[in-house]
């Protein structure tokens, strides 16, 4: 799980630098799993939650650096940006893993939650009440009227702890990462950033340019993007590229000959007679025709999406399979670990259009026939989340800068969120930018040692040639 992770959203001494410790902030404490950790420099940074009222009400981001377990000289750290956006970094699990990783062996690894999230002074999270939602069987109407009230309700829990939705974004955050690399005091930083966390990362690349020696962008999120519309594109063309792969494929072909009419086949069953599974022994979950698309989606996300998807379809024909509980308890762990809050309250500000009005929306689904029905979770949340907060970055402003900072763009072609394109779109920025596109499935992955490797390689000499012979690359 924490490769997957690591791979989405991924998450010392040098003879230039030195590190300095942070004054924990009053009343929040580390837990022990970091404390006792001596492989772990930890601490709190206090920044202002509007860095253009910096007077104003505080927050704290809590950070970690890993030593590297040998240091080599003129081996500038890795800071590492999670996905979601929401997505937790210090996890002990991951933190553990990290601890054996080759990015640690000759060089820092610096781990922060992002504000908003897990110890950065965290929004009141509302994944599991959007969770139970999901699991009833609602119809799309139902399901907009639920959402709008989960998020009206915390609003309230916003307003009540005088938090302002508004200000977790990823520009306020790129700012606390600027805070963050004066604090430690290295002469120079290379970024890794998946999926969400390669925005973030573009964002500090464009920020503070004169600190960043290298960028690796792993499943690129453009701020350009559409946070309904743009799912449905990559929906659409992760799972018509499926249909096209199991054509294409003798094994694939000859158990599901028919898969695309199985699929409408599929969906349509679920609308009229929805299926009722228990997750974990004691979770009901109705899964209905928006579910159905969503959970599939969800799946694409699995580096083993193409021999996976055609048996959840037929899962869903047949009432039953494994697969069923794999992909539930996959939605479920990822719940667990992502702020949903924070999620809306940067989409809000830079991923939603409030042009998009019902009638657009009914107009973006007659384009996109593999998407028969409302995109579960997705459509209700859009549409309830747009009055959120009210902060809206500017469309014209929805764009990177010009950057000649070397960068390093993974993507995967069947990739259902962050497809090619993506990659495309982020490397028309970049001078020294180098796109390269995965014949992989799922969200991030891939050949993940032989992308470590490549990754530690272009860190270290990023003018130098990349020898990226063990990758699976897609040849257009």
């Amino acid at each position: 799980m924490y490769r997957f992770l690591l791979a989405l959203v991924f998450l010392n001494f040098l003879g230039t630098t030195q590190t300095t410790h942070a004054q924990i902030v009053k009343d929040n404490t580390l837990p022990d799993w970091m404390t006792q950790n001596k492989a772990l420099t930890a601490g709190f940074l206090q920044v202002p939650e509007n860095h253009d009222q910096p007077d104003g009400r505080q927050i704290h981001i809590a950070y970690a650096v890993m030593k590297a377990k040998e240091p080599v000289e003129g081996a500038f750290p890795m800071i590492f940006f999670s996905g979601g956006p929401g997505g937790e970094t210090l996890d002990e699990g991951l933190v553990e893993y990290l601890g054996e990783h080759p990015f640690r062996q000759g060089r820092d690894v610096i781990l922060f939650d992002q504000r908003g999230i897990g110890l950065s002074s965290a929004l009141p999270d509302m994944s599991f009440d959007s969770f139970e939602i999901l699991a009833l069987d609602a119809d799309s109407e139902k399901e907009l009227a639920l959402t709008r009230k989960m998020i009206s309700d915390y609003k309230l829990k916003c307003a009540e702890r005088q938090v302002e939705p508004a200000y977790y974004n990823t520009q306020q955050s790129a700012r606390d990462v600027g805070m963050l690399f004066k604090h430690l005091g290295y002469t120079k930083y290379n970024l890794f950033g998946g999926s969400y966390g390669t925005r973030l990362a573009r964002v500090v690349q464009d920020l503070f340019p004169e600190r960043i020696h290298a960028s690796v962008l792993d499943s690129p999120a453009p701020l350009s993007g559409d946070f309904l519309l743009n799912r449905l594109d990559s929906y659409s063309l992760s799972l018509s590229r499926i249909f096209d792969y199991c054509a294409n494929t003798p094994e694939c072909n000859a158990e599901y000959p028919e898969l695309k009419a199985d699929y409408f086949k599929a969906i349509d069953h679920l609308e009229k007679a929805p299926l009722k599974v228990t997750l974990r022994d004691s979770i009901p979950f109705v899964i209905n025709a928006q579910d159905g698309v969503y959970l599939i989606r969800r799946l694409l996300y699995q580096a083993n999406s193409r021999e996976k998807a055609p048996e959840l379809i037929h899962a869903y024909l047949n009432g039953s399979g494994e697969v069923l509980q794999e992909v539930l308890d996959f939605e479920y762990r990822l719940t667990g670990g992502l702020n949903l809050t924070m999620l809306l309250s940067v989409e809000k500000y830079e991923n939603f259009n409030p042009a998009n009005t019902p009638k657009k929306i009914r107009e973006a689904y007659r384009q996109h026939p593999l998407v028969p029905v409302e995109l579960g979770f997705f459509d209700a949340f859009y549409q309830a989340g747009m009055d959120w907060h009210s902060g809206h970055m500017a469309m014209e402003e929805r764009h990177f800068e010009d950057s000649d900072v070397p960068s390093l763009i993974f993507v995967n072609r069947y990739d259902p969120v962050t497809p090619p394109e993506n990659g495309r779109l982020f490397k028309e920025n970049l001078s020294q930018g180098t796109l390269l596109i995965l014949d992989e499935g799922g969200h991030g992955g891939g050949n993940q040692d032989c992308k470590d490797q490549v990754i530690v390689s272009f860190m270290d000499h990023p003018q130098q040639p990349l020898d990226v012979s063990c990758l699976n690359l897609y040849k257009e």
